[in-house]
């Protein structure tokens, strides 16, 4: 376990303590959170056309067609 220390504005600092958002589970779950929000987003920025195409890194995507509606 580390301990950090952090310096926040007051208000901001009393509203978060009173919403429980300074415990250190609320905190480290906070923060995995974003971890895993950062890595996922630069994940599709810098690589996501290998998920979601067959395309070539070098070969632009091309839009599907319109789907027409049955009615």
């Amino acid at each position: 376990m580390t301990t950090i220390e952090i310096n926040l504005p007051r208000d901001l600092a009393e509203e978060a303590a009173e919403m429980g958002l300074l415990k250190s589970q609320v905190v480290a779950d906070l923060l995995r959170d974003e971890i895993r929000r950062r890595t996922f987003s630069d994940l599709m920025q810098h690589g996501g056309y290998a998920a979601n195409s067959h395309a070539a890194p070098d070969e632009p995507e091309r839009a599907a067609p319109p789907r027409r509606r049955k009615g």
